[in-house]
């Protein structure tokens, strides 16, 4: 081996072999973390539509890139990173991503909720 060679330090064949079934536990999990997404999406554009302002740097960002669908995008490319972690990761981790993502995402629901309520 050359000295400017870098070393796999992963199996990824045996990284990408990991087959995941649905349990139920993920199911319900996957079913808070969709439906969160969507009333995020749905509370956020509300809020710019009665002229707040993103109070996340990156969704700023996107918004100001892409306009309003930007959170859209935004909310989209993070599913899809959730996604593959769920489907790499061992279920012990599978499971703390899908409940990390899901209690966020409500928090930030229920955050945006309130705002509009006393708006």
């Amino acid at each position: 081996m050359s000295s400017d060679a870098v070393p796999d330090v992963f199996d990824w064949d045996a990284l990408w072999a990991v087959e995941r079934r649905l349990s139920e536990s993920h199911a319900v999990l996957w079913t808070v973390v969709i439906c969160a997404s969507v009333f995020d999406v749905v509370t956020t554009i509300v809020g710019l539509a009665r002229g707040l302002e993103e109070g996340n740097e990156v969704a700023r960002a996107f918004i100001v890139t892409y306009g309003t669908p930007g959170i859209g995008l935004l909310k989209f490319s993070a599913l899809v990173l959730v996604v593959v972690l769920w489907a790499v990761l061992p279920d012990r981790y599978a499971t703390v991503v899908l409940a990390t993502f899901a209690w966020v995402t409500l928090l930030v629901v229920a955050l945006n909720a309130v705002t509009l309520a006393t708006f």
